[in-house]
């Protein structure tokens, strides 16, 4: 737990689930439920500008992060010191000559323009083009999926080098979808609950964000298993190494998740949307914001799980992988 390179991309990742799952939010959640609520509603203006903060500071903690993964990779990879690395052509030899250099340069052009896209796609006003929203999807989809090229996935053969990066790129996408958007969805249903429109907001942003949450616990579950069945080697590698142990604490702590979601959807979102009494419906809001933060902590956890996944050998490989393995799952 030593090495700074766990840390680096703990937060490249948390950052990078963080901007996404913000822009999925907007889209898919946030902007449909605020249509609904009419224009007196009084929680899209307050929600707006924080929703956009959460995009632009996971954006550029995202950027700053991986520049500080790139410098300890090319570190790595040369054996030497911070010092050298800057003061000699280390950083431009990883860029320009390494599997790893270009995916990050590709990464970096992909949130370049993420960015530039954000000065409108984040903007107060309303009714946005569709073309701005589509074209925020598909970037935000393609900032985190190509965090598969820097994984394990990358370099099998035949019928494995299709279906394991693809299921890899689904899994992170699958995983902002569900993870990057508890975090919008709780600071809606805490700024809720004040009027009858504040009210409409949270029961509508709730069905929705449930039913996108089914979708992406179905397909990190499909994922996962894929995942699991290539990395993993054997049950006995599951119960005998570093890789397996890990592996096995995150898909705990993932069930633990699915477990507050199920309560969530079959529970309280039901006694959320129910009209007969206001009581109950102000007690399931509580309850729904209590559990999305629950989520997200349980969540921060197993983004730090992966951290350390990534540097540890899998159960399938284990002796023959790199001090610097860019793992992705």
């Amino acid at each position: 737990m030593d090495d700074p390179l766990i840390y680096a991309r703990a937060v490249h990742f948390a950052a990078t689930i963080t901007v996404v799952g913000a822009v999925f939010f907007i889209v898919f959640v946030a902007e449909p439920a605020f249509r609904r609520a009419g224009h007196d509603a009084r929680l899209p203006a307050l929600m707006r500008p924080c929703l956009a903060w959460i995009a632009w500071i996971g954006l550029v903690v995202a950027v700053l992060s991986g520049a500080a993964w790139l410098v300890l990779v090319a570190q790595s990879m040369s054996d030497s010191s911070l010092t050298e690395v800057f003061s000699q052509d280390i950083l431009w030899v990883v860029l320009t000559q390494t599997g790893f250099g270009r995916d990050w340069l590709e990464r970096f052009v992909i949130a370049c323009l993420l960015a530039a896209l954000f000065a409108c796609f984040l903007s107060a006003r309303r009714g946005k083009p569709l073309w701005i929203k589509t074209a925020a999807v598909v970037l935000a989809a393609a900032l985190v999926g190509s965090l598969a090229r820097a994984g394990h996935a990358v370099g099998g053969g035949g019928f494995e080098g299709i279906v394991h990066p693809a299921a890899d790129v689904l899994h992170l996408i699958a995983a902002a979808a569900w993870v990057g958007m508890l975090l919008p969805l709780a600071l809606v249903l805490a700024a809720a609950g004040r009027d009858a429109a504040s009210l409409d907001i949270a029961r509508a942003a709730t069905v929705r964000f449930s039913t996108l949450g089914i979708a992406s616990v179905a397909t990190l579950l499909v994922t996962g298993s894929v995942n699991t069945w290539y990395l993993a080697g054997s049950i006995s590698a599951l119960a005998d190494t570093d890789y397996g142990h890990l592996l096995l604490s995150k898909v705990a702590l993932f069930l633990a998740m699915v477990a507050i979601a199920a309560i969530n959807r079959l529970l309280l979102t039901p006694r959320l949307v129910q009209d007969d009494s206001v009581a109950a419906t102000r007690g399931a809001l509580r309850q729904l914001r209590r559990n999305s933060v629950i989520e997200v902590a349980v969540g921060a956890t197993i983004i730090a799980i992966v951290a350390v996944l990534g540097v540890t050998p899998p159960g399938l490989h284990e002796g023959m992988m790199t001090p610097h393995a860019h793992h992705s799952h």
